[in-house]
């Protein structure tokens, strides 16, 4: 039977709990802000979900599978599922955090682009921890039970990782910052240019898929053996042939179409390309009934 979605506050402690599930991607389960009284204890059963804890001020302990780890203010720390846990305030500096619970299917990817996993739970955060303070705080502050709530939720939450992915990207070396592998940039940016190949250039499609041209370079010659300037000249020649033989469309208007305004240069990169001027090809190669100009 599904628990009922709880709000307590009380000195030094606020927190929601047994929120509602909303997606399967990612969705939310409890959120808080605790400031821990001297030498605080807790003991976790072996949890089902991801706890994320974000550490204002103090300092403590967290142990992990026996596993030992000091955690201090403007650490993050990670609970992991499935591992015995336990975490104590320090007895002189207790520490003060807020915390999220969360799971769904995609909850383990997120939480390795922010570097965080069983074998690496503590992070030094890249952007100061007060940034996610207002975030937590909007979640506690959507108790009330009703749907656009639970859709809020969901959405700050969403926002919390973006922020800590962003921020753990910051750190990264160049060749390591981007999130996705070569092939899903090559992917997007093959698609992008099938829509637009007639008015982009290079810069172009590095910036609406969000990496260095560069790096774009170096990823079309991994994947395609070519260069994204190489690939986006023979598409457009390519398109071109096919209007050419499939359209009564002037060869002045299909240079255009294909990103040429000089109809010269078009006859000429076309001629380099295919071995015969566009006029010719169209007379060896038209598809239509009719003959055309």
């Amino acid at each position: 039977m599904e628990k009922p979605t709880t709000y307590n506050t009380t000195v030094g402690f606020r927190c929601l709990r047994n929120i509602k599930k909303q997606t399967n991607d990612l969705y939310l389960v409890h959120c808080g802000q605790q400031q821990c009284p001297p030498g605080y204890t807790y003991n976790h059963k072996i949890p089902n979900e991801y706890h994320l804890h974000f550490v204002l001020n103090g300092k403590g302990s967290l142990i992990i599978d026996g596993k030992h780890y000091h955690v201090k203010k403007e650490n993050i720390f990670l609970i992991p599922k499935d591992v015995s846990i336990q975490y104590n305030a320090d007895m002189e500096e207790p520490w003060e955090y807020i915390w999220v619970t969360f799971d769904g299917d995609k909850a383990t990817d997120y939480l390795t682009y922010a570097g965080l996993s069983a074998d690496n739970p503590v992070a030094v955060s890249a952007i100061p921890i007060a940034t996610y303070l207002p975030m937590v705080k909007k979640m506690l502050d959507t108790n009330i039970l009703t749907l656009a709530n639970e859709i809020r939720r969901v959405g700050y939450l969403f926002d919390l990782l973006s922020t800590l992915i962003d921020a753990q990207s910051s750190t990264r070396s160049k060749d390591k910052r981007y999130d996705y592998s070569s092939e899903t940039y090559v992917e997007h940016a093959l698609q992008y240019i099938s829509l637009n190949y007639g008015h982009i250039k290079v810069c172009d499609i590095a910036n609406y898929i969000g990496i260095n041209r560069s790096y774009l370079t170096s990823i079309f010659k991994k994947e395609l053996q070519v260069s994204p300037q190489e690939y986006l000249v023979n598409y457009r020649l390519r398109k071109a042939a096919e209007l050419i033989t499939t359209t009564n469309l002037s060869i002045q208007d299909i240079s255009i179409k294909a990103g040429y305004d000089n109809p010269f240069n078009f006859s000429k990169m076309f001629k380099n390309t295919y071995g015969v001027s566009p006029k010719t090809y169209r007379m060896e190669n038209s598809k239509l009934t009719e003959p055309v100009d």
